[in-house]
């Protein structure tokens, strides 16, 4: 017996094992690389060869085998799919039919065969539906192995009709151990892999799905329901055998009182032919009738017993104490028995049944009973579950499907669930609640617009929007604009005069966007412009900002800043950098290319950062343009970036523009970059042209056909300061307009410069140009008694001038030609 017992848990020990080899095999092989249809069909292989050693390593027990052949595919399908189920159930269930040609337990060969292919499909089935294609629970696990083996008991039952008697000898002899011996092996197959899994068997700390909760109430439920049933089977089946039992005996006992009445006139005259009476009386298979006097002396039996004292043979004369023709046990001949007695003159009449012959039917009904419940019980649990599963939980998950949508923020779901009225209401209500939330939302949205918009009109009124902001001055031009990523952003710009010969002019970007970035971009620009028009140094304002900004700066926020105060006179303009984007200088009329400077740090930033200040000399005619992050840093669809070289590259793409249509012309090559891309950042851009250096007697300009206006304003203006009598203001403003026309028509001169100076008796006028050398009072004049039409073109100006001026000089000194007009 020792070693088909060895046997046995060997075969219960390797679906475990082969459970867990495979589990690491999916998870550090290459056998996780092979599609799913190949490992269902290793596995389901694997486990049907473990079903057929398991099979041949069983406990045979009065034509029956104890064995856990159906933990296999059952451990297969739960575990790992259920195709793989169904394929170990196969392989178990045919080798199973010709097992029997081998002798192992022919009599329930075809009972075997349908279990185990039955065991497969279960898994399949129960992984699918029940368990979502999951692992069971390791409770689950031994229930579902306790059920099946119930199964398996009535298969046994329902194909050995012809034979009840030995179909219940072995269900007796295999229910216990395979039941336990398969259910615990594949609750521990489930065990290992959930412990590799590194999964917690209990986690009481985690909220369980619906179905699980149900599923585990619902279990409870169906057990209890089962074990009252089962306990009031037993109860029943048991009083009805007995009460049978009872009135059995008490028949054969009034037939033997009829049968002696009948043969006899009485007693007395019993002969010895009465031991005859009992012999061939039968009372079940093993029961007897069994006549004795009153000292316990056996007279008729059917065992040979006849003279032998009735203590003799197991039953106490005590028992004849009872209550006639009441039931109790007794032994009789060795086995235990139910017994009733009657006495009749001095007679006993006992009549005797084996109680296991007697309970007989009562433990076939009662197993059957069982296995039945069993069965109904794990169907109606499978059926009730999966119909509230669909009736309830599925719904459920819809409508919280259609709930994450809307928490997700699409409030444009709707939840349709109309299975049942309940469901149907509560999808109207969700549907009306977001309705609601829908409105109150626009509502907010539009309440914010408004204020946004407010915020946003405040924020651009801080900010000069008048171009352009000095009409009387046309000594610079200046231009700016702001984009805003959102209502209000973080950027700002801001110029003003210090006196009437500098512009101050800024750029900045304040960390972030929107009402935080705005408002502290407020503070910013405030503090800056606060301390630049004290008179302070660029480099000593960015200083004391900084440290003020860094006061009470919990948010964290900083500012990238670049300030610049150009001095309007001689052209020198004084900037600092803190953290900002380079800017871009043009010269001479030349190209933009970028001003690289060393940046200082950001303001707000850190604490007691000084600030260094560097120059640059303008002349007339250089510009200067600045720009925030939002430029360079403009995306398109697929997340390319503006960049430096683009932007460079849309400055000098054309010539002549003014400093707005420049401004312009960058923010649309960067609006054709991003085409459908949304606005990440704060455009803003500022440019700066100084078109001459204007003192009290002089200006310098570009000498270009735009400087002319610039000229003729600065004489213009003189005259009218001095009080000029109109004719001689009349003849200064004619040779100033010859002069400096042949300038910027003949001389090729990038740069000029006119100069007035009045005496008490003369006005000096003085016209500088790097042009070519050219000496006007050596020039020959027109021939003027000639007509117009046979007169040679040129000449005549300066002809004009010479007969306008009181005296001309002309000088040619560090490459500039030195013109001066005196009038007396």
């Amino acid at each position: 017996m020792f070693v088909p017992i060895i046997k046995l848990i060997i075969s219960s020990i390797l679906p475990i094992m082969f459970s867990v080899i495979f589990y690491l095999a999916e998870k550090k092989t290459s056998f996780r690389k092979i599609t799913y249809w190949q490992k269902q069909l290793i596995i389901g292989v694997v486990f049907g060869l473990l079903a057929v050693i398991s099979t041949h390593f069983g406990i045979e027990t009065e034509g029956a085998v104890i064995n856990v052949r159906d933990a296999a595919p059952l451990s297969a399908g739960l575990i790992f799919g259920g195709p793989a189920g169904i394929i170990a159930g196969l392989i178990g269930g045919v080798e199973r039919i010709f097992a029997s040609f081998l002798g192992i337990g022919q009599s329930t060969q075809l009972a075997c065969s349908l279990a185990t292919l039955s065991a497969g499909f279960f898994a399949a089935l129960l992984r699918k539906f029940v368990f979502d294609s999951n692992r069971p629970s390791l409770f689950h696990g031994l229930l579902i192995g306790i059920t099946t083996e119930v199964f398996h008991m009535l298969l046994i039952y329902f194909t050995s009709l012809s034979n009840v008697y030995d179909a219940f000898t072995y269900i007796q002899g295999c229910t216990l151990p395979m039941t336990l011996c398969n259910g615990i092996t594949v609750m521990f197959s489930i065990l290992f892999v959930t412990f590799l899994d590194n999964k917690r068997i209990i986690n009481k700390n985690k909220v369980k799905k619906i179905e699980y909760t149900f599923r585990s109430k619902l279990l409870i439920c169906v057990l209890i329901a089962f074990s009252a049933t089962s306990a009031f089977s037993f109860t029943l089946q048991n009083h009805i055998a007995i009460t049978d039992t009872e009135h059995l005996l008490n028949i054969n006992i009034n037939d033997v009182k009829n049968t002696i009445n009948n043969k006899y006139k009485s007693y007395d005259t019993i002969d010895e032919s009465i031991s005859n009476l009992a012999l061939d009386w039968h009372i079940g298979e093993s029961g007897c009738v069994m006549i004795i006097d009153k000292n316990g002396t056996i007279l008729s039996d059917r065992d040979g017993h006849i003279g032998e004292n009735i203590a003799e043979n197991g039953i106490d004369l005590s028992h004849f104490s009872n209550k006639e023709n009441e039931l109790f046990t007794s032994e009789v001949h060795g086995h235990n028995s139910f017994c009733i007695y009657s006495v009749q003159d001095d007679y006993y009449i006992v009549a005797s049944i084996p109680k296991d012959e007697a309970l007989f039917s009562r433990k076939i009904t009662l197993y059957v009973t069982v296995f039945i419940e069993i069965i109904v019980f794990t169907s109606l649990f499978v059926f009730i579950f999966l119909l509230i599963k669909k009736v309830v939980v599925k719904n459920i998950d819809k409508i919280n499907n259609s709930l994450a949508k809307i928490t997700d923020g699409d409030l444009n779901e709707t939840v349709n669930v109309r299975s049942n009225e309940e469901f149907a209401v509560l999808s109207d209500d969700i549907n009306s609640t977001v309705d609601t939330l829908k409105r109150y939302i626009k509502e907010a949205d539009e309440r914010i617009d408004k204020e946004l918009e407010f915020a946003r009109q405040i924020q651009h009124s801080s900010l000069p929007s008048v171009f352009p902001p000095y009409p009387n001055r046309n000594d610079f031009d200046i231009y700016a604009q702001m984009h805003t990523a959102k209502e209000v952003g973080g950027d700002f710009y801001d110029f003003y005069l210090l006196g009437k010969d500098k512009l101050a002019f800024l750029i900045a970007d304040v960390s972030g966007k929107g009402i935080p970035a705005a408002m502290f971009m407020m503070t910013a620009k405030t503090l800056i412009k606060s301390l630049v028009e004290s008179g302070i140094e660029p480099s000593e304002a960015f200083t004391r900002a900084n440290n003020k900004l860094c006061e009470n700066n919990e948010a964290g926020m900083f500012v990238t800043a670049w300030l610049g105060i150009l001095d309007l006179n001689i052209g020198l303009l004084k900037y600092v950098n803190a953290g900002h984007n380079p800017p871009l200088i043009k010269r001479n009329g030349k190209y933009f290319e970028y001003i690289c400077s060393k940046p200082n740090f950001i303001l707000a930033g850190m604490d007691n950062i000084k600030y260094k200040a560097y120059e640059i000399q303008l002349s007339p005619g250089d510009e200067i343009f600045l720009y925030t992050d939002g430029v360079t840093e403009a995306n398109n669809t697929s997340y390319e970036l503006f960049g430096e070289d683009s932007l460079l590259e849309s400055l000098n793409e054309k010539d002549g523009l003014t400093v707005k249509q420049l401004c312009n012309k960058v923010k649309s090559d960067v609006d054709k970059f991003a085409v459908n891309a949304l606005q990440s950042d704060d455009i803003t851009m500022l440019a700066v042209k100084l078109n001459c250096l204007l003192s009290d007697d002089s200006i310098v300009v570009s000498s270009d056909a735009d400087s002319m206006s610039l000229v003729y304003n600065f004489i213009d203006k003189k005259l009218k300061d001095l009080e000029i009598e109109k004719s001689f203001s009349n003849k200064i403003k004619l040779v100033t307009d010859e002069i400096y026309s042949n300038i910027i028509n003949y001389s090729d001169a990038t740069r000029a410069k006119v100069s007035f100076f009045k005496t008490d008796k003369s006005i000096y006028l003085t016209f500088y140009d790097n042009g070519k050398p050219f000496n006007p009072l050596i020039a020959e004049g027109p021939d003027t008694s000639l007509s117009v039409e046979e007169r040679e073109s040129g000449g005549l100006g300066i002809y004009i001038v010479k007969n306008t001026a009181s005296r001309i000089d002309y000088s040619n000194k560090d490459g500039f030609n030195i013109l001066t007009i005196i009038f007396e």
